[in-house]
């Protein structure tokens, strides 16, 4: 009794290589990019759009180290245990509903730390055909 169900452990995750966003005059190799305030605002803007919308709809599977995730009612520090309203537990799926920086809003009621600690707590699921969702 309450006792929860074995779950598929987490697959290992893939090497991924992310792509600087793009400026109108990119850096020769050996230079550096310099962005103006309010450029550097709207690229970071338009990135935190691109982010959300990747999270949004999209589904996540729970992989944990120590067995749980906390869920928060917002995003911050991930050793706040006073905004802990939940937990997501090992091979959980959760629907994304907004992503801020390393942060997903889900379904379950609050926010969980994405990545941490060089872990991916909350990784995407991989539909049948190998796309992810």
């Amino acid at each position: 009794a309450g006792r929860r169900p074995r779950r598929a452990p987490c697959p290992p995750v893939a090497a991924a290589t992310v792509a600087a966003p793009e400026t109108e005059a990119p850096a020769s190799v050996g230079e550096t990019a310099v962005l103006g305030d309010e450029e550097l605002a709207r690229s970071l803007q338009r990135r935190r759009q691109e982010l959300d919308s990747q999270a949004r709809g999209r589904r996540f599977r729970v992989c944990t180290q120590l067995g749980f995730l906390n869920v928060h009612t917002d995003p911050g520090d991930p050793y706040n245990s006073g905004n802990v309203v939940g937990r997501l537990y090992e091979g959980e799926i959760v629907t994304g509903l907004e992503q801020r920086g390393d942060w997903l809003r889900h379904d379950r009621g609050g926010w969980s730390i994405r990545f941490h600690g060089g872990f991916e707590w909350l990784r995407p699921v991989e539909e049948e055909g190998g796309s992810v969702s």
